[in-house]
């Protein structure tokens, strides 16, 4: 394994200890684990609940020379690699809401954050193993366990940030676009804008480059390189 490994007992957010270093010169590759996290962060500004040895938080520092409007690619293909790290582990198989949520049971049990720092991707992972919510996160959010598994935990450490050093390897191979619509939950269902929330469309398709393309009622399509989708339930 060429990953060079940084672990700590803890820290605010992996993403801002891999940013840091990331910026000092760390190679590609580089990861930063974390038993706890006190500033956890997801997508949109959300906090990403992080207690200590219930969950694995880790970041890892990718320079992969791709433009801006490449980068869908790397949360896409990532969400398939952490996916199939989980699957191989525990025989538990996640479904992708797009972008790059990670669900079981019908509630979210990873979640991806990619963030640029310079030439660098800053790829944070946080999934819950045995994290007990309460309140409205317990609405929300599920773990893979319902009691303490420590050694799959480190089982699945291991097979995360092995899925994602041969992501990094193969990131711009058809085959994590094909993977990624198998295990979409999202494709055929109808779904509606965040930041539109009268609207509704069909996802229809993943694009080459991992864009959601949405068609309306009238027929039209419309293609999302980034943005946030919620599942519309039966009425």
């Amino acid at each position: 394994m060429k990953a060079k490994i940084w672990t700590f007992n803890t820290l605010p957010s992996t993403n801002d200890e891999a940013k840091r270093r990331a910026s000092e010169g760390a190679p590609s590759g580089t990861v930063i684990l974390a038993e706890e996290q006190t500033g956890g962060r997801g997508r949109l500004g959300r906090t990403f609940y992080s207690p200590k040895g219930t969950g694995i938080y880790l970041s890892m520092i990718l320079r992969l020379n791709l433009p801006p409007e490449e980068s869908v690619r790397v949360t896409t293909a990532a969400s398939v690699a952490v996916s199939t790290a989980i699957e191989t582990v525990t025989g538990i198989s996640p479904q992708i809401k797009w972008v790059n949520d990670l669900y079981f049971g019908g509630k979210k049990i990873c979640g991806i954050l990619a963030e640029m720092v310079g030439d660098a991707v800053i790829l944070g992972v946080g999934i819950n193993c045995s994290t007990v919510f309460s309140g409205e996160l317990s609405r929300i959010a599920g773990s893979l366990f319902s009691q303490d598994e420590e050694e799959l935990r480190m089982q699945l450490i291991a097979e995360t940030i092995l899925r994602l050093e041969r992501m990094e390897e193969t990131l711009l191979s058809p085959v994590w676009i094909e993977e990624y619509r198998k295990r979409s939950m999202v494709l055929g269902r109808e779904v509606t804008l965040l930041q539109e929330p009268q609207s509704r469309y069909v996802a229809e398709d993943i694009g080459e480059k991992g864009e959601l393309i949405l068609r309306d009622a009238a027929g039209n399509l419309r293609v999302l390189a980034s943005g946030e989708i919620s599942i519309r339930l039966a009425e």
